[in-house]
């Protein structure tokens, strides 16, 4: 369990944050109470619950994520990974398509044979 397993962890979060599949992405995070998530909206979202009403609002909203990644990089540290993702990311509103630079990096911890991740942080260096 490598790089191509984080890798493909992040591959499922974004797939499933389009799809607007909250039970997927929830589970691919790691259930403690020091989970954070820190979104390019200035949200900073702590522990599971918080983390399930964000994820269920996102999933109700009207508002699509999608994103291409042009590179990403992983480090693998016995149980601790972490990835950096730089690419574009597509909000799609009612139509309309928004498309901006993005960034997008995850802190990930291998247990019982998963990765989980336990750090999420995204943003748009093209946000004002």
């Amino acid at each position: 369990m490598g790089a191509a397993d984080v890798l493909e962890l992040l591959d499922r979060f974004c797939t499933a944050t389009t799809a607007r599949d909250p039970a997927t992405i929830l589970a691919l995070f790691a259930a403690d109470p020091d989970v954070v998530v820190v979104t390019s909206e200035g949200a900073t979202v702590r522990g599971p619950d918080q983390l399930e009403a964000f994820v269920t609002a996102g999933a109700d909203g009207p508002t699509t994520y999608a994103w291409s990644w042009q590179d990403r990089d992983v480090v693998c540290a016995g149980s601790v990974a972490w990835v950096v993702a730089r690419g574009r990311e597509t909000r799609t509103t009612a139509g309309a398509h928004e498309h901006r630079a993005y960034r997008m990096t995850l802190i990930c911890e291998r247990r019982a044979g998963a990765w989980r991740v336990r750090h999420l942080h995204g943003s748009s260096p093209d946000a004002t």
